[in-house]
């Protein structure tokens, strides 16, 4: 199999991505065609993307039954040589078994496939909110933090179980390497995720008597970040965030909305509200985020990624209101 790859292989690298089509796969795809060491992109999905040069489209629906059979002939019929798994649910969602389905079968299916085939390099997304927000949290969190989660949330503890499978697929593929980007939450005029539509609220209850501080990343930096990962020598998690830590309080200012501190009955009530009526709202779950700082240490991705953000939080999280 590795002998079909190389034959396939003229003058650069052959790269996958799975997600093609969602907020990271849009922002990547283009700057994986224009680079002159891809050679070319496999889009791996349900459905087409924008065309483009150099990209080709493989149907694959990673929330069908034996789908790792399919993607590994898939990659082993195009040459891939190195794989980006970015199809994680953002957006809403009505059903939580499909995104189960999707993020945590549909990622063992990648892994099946990868390991079977050897690739070289595989490079998943991920989110510095797996760390948790608590009041035993470090000042600074590293990527030897514990993924603490958040009990109750769907969203974040699906993306807490793949990163399990991360640990032992790196375990028993020690050769390959495998790159986790742990991103802070992502913000920008195209990102369309539970955070960036609960600011565009513009009224954006929050908890009285708490500032907790947070980090944001502008989208094109999370795109740079995973083009930076396509090539260097390094393996294993990265914390990625902008510039400057910001108070929940700013972060709300700044993306144009108005905070409403409200005691904590109050505001669970105020979002399950929300919630009842499909209005974008941070979740009861996820109230310690509300409540405790979180902040990352992206150090490890300036080292050994080369990756310096262009975009500081205050300009990365007043992309939102300008996009609005």
């Amino acid at each position: 199999m590795v002998g079909s790859r190389e034959s396939k292989r003229k003058n650069g690298l052959v790269v996958g991505i799975t997600g093609a089509t969602g907020d990271l796969g849009r922002l990547l795809l283009p700057r994986l065609a224009e680079d002159p060491r891809v050679e070319r992109v496999i889009a791996l999905d349900v459905a087409a993307p924008t065309p483009m040069k150099k990209v080709e489209f493989r149907r694959v629906d990673l929330t069908r039954p034996g789908t790792d059979n399919e993607l590994k002939a898939a990659l082993a019929d195009t040459g891939v040589e190195a794989l980006y798994h970015l199809a994680f649910i953002s957006s809403r969602v009505r059903s939580a078994a499909f995104a189960h389905e999707l993020e945590v079968i549909g990622s063992m299916h990648v892994l099946a496939a990868a390991g079977a085939l050897g690739l070289q390099r595989l490079i998943f997304p991920s989110l510095t909110a797996l760390y948790g927000a608590r009041a035993s949290s470090p000042a600074l969190i590293t990527e030897a933090t514990g993924l603490a989660g958040c009990p109750g949330s769907r969203f974040v503890n699906d993306k807490v179980e793949v990163e399990h499978q991360l640990q032992a697929f790196r375990a028993a593929h020690p050769l390959m390497q495998v790159l986790v980007l742990r991103f802070a939450p992502i913000v920008g005029p195209t990102s369309d995720n539970p955070i960036t539509r609960w600011l565009r609220t513009r009224v954006v209850p929050t908890l009285m008597g708490f500032d907790p501080l947070w980090q944001v990343l502008h989208e094109e930096d999370a795109a740079d970040a995973l083009h930076a990962a396509l090539f260097t020598k390094a393996s294993g998690a990265f914390n990625v965030a902008a510039d400057g830590v910001l108070p929940l309080s700013a972060v709300v200012k700044l993306s144009g909305g108005q905070s409403v501190p409200l005691p904590k009955t109050m505001l669970v009530s105020a979002m399950r509200a929300l919630e009842a009526v499909g209005a974008p709202t941070a979740l009861p779950p996820l109230m310690d985020y509300l409540h405790y700082s979180w902040v990352a240490d992206g150090s490890r991705a300036a080292r050994d990624l080369q990756f310096l953000p262009k975009w500081p939080a205050r300009d990365a999280i007043a992309a939102v209101r300008r996009a609005s």
